[in-house]
């Protein structure tokens, strides 16, 4: 039996975000090759998981900018690794590599691009991307939307970057079943309407338009309950943790419906909730190919999000979930207001939108495109 390629990855941690999760789904099932994982500074929440499916993984404790000895362990780890390839994953992992051990090993690196950068606070990362692109010769990225952004900010050749999406296994989803206690346990009533956000507490997100639209919906006029007061029957769940959760949690201090956000941190049962849950919403500034979309979308949910080129590739308006204007909490509150009111256009959307993840973005598809850029690569 001729021996597996070796694959090396490398990425910052292996928190439980979603460029971890793609890892974490996609590498088992390329069983041509061998995988290793270096996480950079720590091992992060998923490493467990990763080793349980045969997924070696190292860290180096890197420290950061300054951490000479960390770069030279890692030269000294790439030498006794001898991998046929290196794939990196998001910026630190990106530039570390780039700047420092390109010109030191003949092996391919590879960056395997995530995201758009589309954001002014991300101006330093943009300029880097610039400035280094010199020293790729081939990128992979996670959507097309993320190739042209690529090739019409940076100018990088087309040719040079091969995309291949996220993929879901929507088997995994279809097995996960609805659990009231769950609701019970979340102080959520049979007939209430349960808005969920799947997301870093990231100024890009757009969680405060989300908030403020919620508190939109939340005042809309309805009818009283047998005791008198207004009936309330909206629930928002943010699902993850983040920088931005003080600022959130300041901005709703004084809103009517502050007792029907829940804050529920980073969580290893997503899948769970959005089943629980009756519409998802993402008002995201820029993506590169949310999985977050993409697993509300296998679950079965109807999603609004930003009308942004990233979201435009997993959702058309109207046909398979809704686009909205990006920071503007009236619109998004509109859309809100009008799915929960029509269970069977919300019904529809879902629909169409678990079909498009079944024929488009299966994780069958994804690993098939992965074997054929490694073995391309490797030739």
């Amino acid at each position: 039996m001729p021996q597996k390629k070796k694959i090396l990855h490398i990425i910052q941690s292996l928190e439980n975000g979603g460029c971890e999760n793609m890892l974490l789904r996609t590498l088992p099932l390329l069983d041509g090759f061998e995988h290793k994982i270096i996480a950079l500074k720590e091992f992060g929440g998923l490493a467990s998981k990763f080793v349980s499916v045969g997924i070696a993984v190292e860290t180096l404790h890197y420290s950061g900018l300054f951490d000479i000895s960390g770069i030279f362990r890692l030269r000294k780890l790439i030498r006794e690794e001898n991998p046929d390839i290196i794939i990196t994953y998001l910026f630190h992992a990106d530039m570390l590599v780039r700047l420092t051990l390109r010109s030191t090993t003949k092996v391919p690196v590879i960056p395997f691009l995530r995201t758009t950068y589309n954001h002014p606070k991300y101006l330093v990362a943009r300029i880097l991307e610039w400035l280094t692109k010199p020293l790729v010769s081939q990128y992979l990225a996670n959507s097309t939307a993320v190739k042209d952004f690529y090739v019409n900010n940076f100018g990088v050749a087309p040719e040079k970057i091969t995309v291949i999406p996220n993929g879901i296994d929507i088997a995994y989803f279809d097995s996960i079943a609805t659990d009231p206690e769950l609701r019970k346990s979340l102080n959520i009533a049979p007939d209430d309407f349960v808005i969920i956000c799947v997301a870093n507490l990231a100024s890009n997100k757009g969680h405060r338009y989300l908030l403020d639209a919620f508190e939109q919906l939340y005042s809309l006029p309805s009818p009283p309950s047998q005791g008198g007061e207004l009936k309330r029957g909206f629930k928002l769940l943010l699902v993850g943790d983040g920088t931005e959760r003080k600022n959130l949690e300041q901005q709703i201090k004084n809103y009517q419906s502050k007792k029907n956000i829940l804050f529920l941190g980073k969580r290893s049962d997503v899948p769970k909730f959005l089943k629980i849950s009756n519409l998802f919403v993402l008002p995201t500034l820029f993506e590169g190919q949310s999985n977050a979309i993409m697993e509300a979308m296998a679950a079965g949910i109807a999603v609004i999000t930003t009308d942004i080129p990233e979201n435009r590739i997993l959702i058309q308006n109207g046909i398979d979930g809704l686009l909205v204007q990006e920071k503007s909490s009236s619109d998004l509150a509109k859309q809100m207001a009008f799915l929960s009111d029509n269970n069977a256009i919300r019904s529809v959307l879902a629909g169409k939108a678990r079909e498009k993840i079944e024929r488009d973005f299966s994780l069958a598809q994804s690993a098939k495109k992965w074997e054929n850029s490694l073995t391309d690569t490797i030739k």
